[in-house]
């Protein structure tokens, strides 16, 4: 048999809904799967603040408010289960909710059995966060990476295949000067459009290195960049770690 989720007993929730009123709940990855599987689209509900996934709101209110009662409330997030019991990370320690109108009405010592569950709830919140940001940021850097190809390549290549098109027009030049020319001046005329064929590829050898050393460039800049955002994710991990240690 499943094990119930952990929540919160409220004697006003068959009467009160105005925890449902331009709600800010944040929703799991477990939340979110569970509500999909109800037959709702993630557009349909979600909407990204901060990196953390919210309950969307419509005309002032949560999205499964229906007749003022939820209207998933057997398989409603996590978060609306333990509240108003919230983390307060600014006094490290759990409170109820000054927002909830039930506010003065609770004892919250009544509720400490749940402050473990809820605690471990809020850091997973804080690490599928992360890993968010860390996927987007990977993302942005792919994005990052082609455009910054595309800008050094495109414009060097155009102009390669703009100087191998004026070689193939002087070696054209050159077959045609041969089979229509019988003089002496054959010889004099292959040589120069000879000359000028080398100073063509000369300067297409030149672009070249030019291209590989401002790709050299932009490999080490995206490399340091790489860097710098492992270098952030390591110091976000290390600090969450820290935090559940302190903790336990």
């Amino acid at each position: 048999m499943k094990k119930p989720l952990p929540e919160f007993y409220c004697p006003y929730s068959k009467e009160c809904y105005q925890c449902c009123l331009d709600t800010e709940m944040t929703l799991s990855e477990e939340d979110i799967t569970r509500i999909e599987k109800l037959g709702y689209i993630i557009e349909e509900f979600l909407e990204e603040k901060d990196g953390f996934m919210a309950l969307r709101n419509i005309d002032g209110h949560c999205i499964f408010l229906k007749n003022k009662m939820c209207s998933i409330y057997e398989l409603r997030p996590q978060g609306c289960r333990f509240y108003p019991i919230i983390y307060d990370f600014n006094i490290d320690d759990f409170v109820i909710d000054n927002l909830c109108e039930h506010h003065d009405d609770f004892d919250l010592e009544i509720y400490r059995p749940l402050f473990d569950s809820v605690q471990v709830f809020v850091y997973n919140l804080i690490g599928e966060r992360e890993t968010r940001m860390k996927r987007t940021m990977e993302e942005e850097i792919k994005v990052e990476v082609k455009e910054s190809k595309e800008a050094l390549e495109d414009p060097l290549t155009k102009e390669i295949k703009k100087i191998e098109r004026e070689k193939e027009q002087i070696e054209s030049l050159i077959e045609q000067a041969v089979i229509e020319t019988q003089d002496e001046d054959v010889a004099n005329l292959e040589e120069a459009l000879k000359s000028e064929m080398r100073g063509i590829e000369e300067e297409i050898e030149e672009l070249e290195k030019g291209i590989q050393s401002d790709l050299a460039s932009a490999e080490e800049y995206i490399k340091i960049t790489e860097d710098s955002i492992k270098s952030e994710i390591e110091e976000l991990e290390k600090r969450r770690k820290n935090a559940e240690e302190d903790d336990n």
